[in-house]
């Protein structure tokens, strides 16, 4: 990759996790799994380029889209927390049913 195609995908990865950040803002999680796959996809193309030396400005650029990227992840995870929170305890609930079930069952035989 040549540094204008690696700021390029830096500026899609960041404009990927803006989009990220209205669908965890709106609730669309099953939106927000789909684009995290899709990031994971830039990501992947720029951990396999070999490094490729920037200059100054390009740097600075660089280093500003990945502070943008970073906060757009930090709202997105401060916005998920609450629900993966509710989630762990839906399926803390559902395992206790079960248990309940099986212990029932159990004793029935």
């Amino acid at each position: 990759m040549t540094s204008n195609e690696i700021l390029t995908t830096y500026e899609s990865l960041s404009e990927l996790s803006g989009t990220m950040l209205n669908a965890a803002r709106q609730g669309e999680w099953d939106d927000l799994a789909a684009l995290e796959q899709r990031c994971q996809v830039y990501v992947g193309n720029l951990m396999q380029t070999e490094p490729v030396p920037l200059n100054e400005s390009e740097q600075r650029t660089k280093v500003a889209i990945i502070r943008t990227i970073l906060q757009n992840d930090a709202q997105i995870r401060a916005l998920a927390e609450p629900r993966l929170h509710d989630l762990q305890r839906r399926l803390s609930m559902a395992r206790a049913g079960q248990r309940s079930v099986n212990a029932y069952n159990a004793q029935q035989t």
